[in-house]
């Protein structure tokens, strides 16, 4: 069966596909059979990976519209073994106008994974909004992880990622849990972003992940290049970072899922 694990946030520009992108290229070297899901109509996830997302002719947006397609109509290889890709484009905008009013439209990406669930890791990037596609990432994942960077309105932030966790764990998927914070595109140099990583680990303690990762133009490079960094750039500390951070995510997934089986039992 697969983990599902949702990359979450409210706010642009910290680095949520980066991390999906590069924490891919980490499980799949290690043999794990991953599927990344993008949610964003922007496709950004999808260009790191293909080379026109335009010219991909099923998409995420056509099987969540049309109940019958299969999901595996829309699932693309990719060149990096054991990595394919439910792609997005522009389509998927359409998706909350044409599903508005329906109870059920957060539940359908649930519905399709479930036709997929050969892969070990599902890796879920919703945009940076609360819509209904990050609604329905939450709703599908068994896990979801927080990016946030060093600085006041990214902190403030989570606060709003926190309550649709608490709204969506009461009734749609009571079996969500928060594997924690990941601190992203970390400078250091500058005395307010240390402060802020401080008030962080204050806040939120243990539920911080150990892996911090830092700032570098390693990141858009191995973007454009359409390739994860533990391939584009192996022997680097930024591919150490990514791979370290996927052994924390393991572990923490691993104990969360044996005490929910133990509660089950119970």
């Amino acid at each position: 069966m697969s983990y599902k694990l949702a990359i979450a946030t409210i706010k642009g520009g910290v680095g949520k596909t980066t991390i999906v992108h590069n924490l891919a290229g980490a499980f799949a070297e290690w043999g794990r059979k991953v599927l990344v899901v993008d949610l964003d109509q922007q496709g950004n996830l999808s260009s790191a990976f293909l080379k026109n997302i335009y010219n991909v002719p099923t998409t995420l947006y056509h099987i969540l519209i049309d109940p019958d397609r299969p999901t595996s109509t829309a699932i693309q290889p990719t060149d990096f073994p054991n990595i394919d890709i439910l792609p997005a484009n522009l389509d998927l905008s359409r998706i909350e106008f044409q599903l508005a009013g329906d109870p059920e439209a957060q539940y359908y990406l649930a519905d399709k994974l479930r036709e997929v669930n050969h892969y070990d890791l599902i890796l879920l990037d919703p945009p940076p909004h609360p819509g209904l596609m990050t609604l329905s990432a939450l709703v599908a994942a068994d896990g979801v992880i927080i990016p946030v960077e060093c600085q006041e309105w990214a902190a403030r932030g989570t606060t709003y990622v926190l309550e649709m966790i608490r709204r969506v764990r009461r009734r749609a998927n009571p079996q969500l849990r928060l594997l924690g914070y990941v601190i992203n595109k970390y400078d250091g140099r500058r005395k307010l972003e240390q402060t802020y990583k401080e008030v962080l680990l204050e806040r939120y303690g243990a539920d911080v992940f150990q892996t911090i990762i830092r700032n570098s133009v390693k990141y858009p490079e191995s973007a454009s290049m359409r390739r994860p960094l533990t391939s584009y750039h192996p022997t680097s500390v930024q591919a150490d970072a990514f791979r370290q951070l996927a052994r924390e995510i393991s572990q923490r997934a691993f104990h969360r899922r044996q005490r929910a089986a133990r509660s089950g039992r119970d």
